[in-house]
């Protein structure tokens, strides 16, 4: 991808979030450790989406500032507020408006329908630590891209080991069972423990469908020799 192209890529999601009619977004730190209530840190939340789609994208404060400049030039009015002082928060005030510079993203192809993710219900952030033995990048986007707290690779295995906040639920546990081998949770201890409790049962359900819908042939040649 382009620097032009990774430019209007950082367009769209600048807009998307200026057009949030919920959360509003301050020009400030780069992680989510200041977010309270319905606010969030811009910078956090655009490199977050850029390293979605490829790991090496990111931006820094100065071009996020240098982008919505130039958005107000092209006619983008935004409501700027203050809250707590120093944290200003940016949102277009006609959420309708059309940005004539998205018409340059063109490169972005929309012919399949995106892929659903699913939503987890809203609760506590708890740091869950996962082994990634095979696609990070699609296991992170299908538990709604997480901030990653911490990262290690074990070259030996081929493995990614990173801690995340999530919202431990049922739904987690199903979402997380449903990658199959590719994911392994480490901790908590907690949510380990019940997904092992889930996979023995599932074992004991299966093996007694099994046992139970054998029959024996009439006539089979192999009978009596297993």
């Amino acid at each position: 991808m382009i620097q032009n192209d990774l430019q209007r890529l950082r367009w769209m999601i600048l807009d998307e979030a200026l057009r949030d009619p919920e959360m509003e977004y301050f020009m400030g730190e780069r992680t989510k450790t200041n977010e309270t209530g319905n606010t969030r840190s811009l910078i956090h939340y655009v490199n977050q989406r850029l390293k979605a789609v490829n790991r090496d994208f990111k931006c820094s404060k100065r071009m996020l500032q240098n982008d919505v400049a130039y958005f107000v030039q092209k006619g983008a009015k935004l409501e700027p507020r203050f809250r707590r002082g120093h944290k200003r928060i940016l949102r277009y005030i006609n959420l309708d408006w059309k940005n004539p510079l998205l018409k340059a993203a063109s490169f972005l192809r929309y012919d399949s329908a995106p892929a659903v993710v699913p939503v987890l219900p809203d609760g506590p952030a708890t740091p869950v630590t996962i082994r990634i033995t095979a696609g990070e990048e699609a296991v992170r986007n299908k538990l709604g891209n997480p901030e990653v707290l911490q990262r290690s690779t074990d070259s030996k295995t081929n493995s990614v080991t990173v801690q995340v906040e999530l919202p431990l639920s049922k739904e987690l546990e199903n979402l997380l069972l449903s990658m199959g081998t590719d994911v392994e949770v480490l901790a908590p201890e907690n949510l380990r423990d019940d997904i092992r409790q889930t996979i023995t049962a599932l074992q004991k359900l299966y093996k007694k469908d099994t046992a139970s819908t054998r029959k024996n042939v009439q006539g089979d040649l192999f009978e009596g020799m297993f």
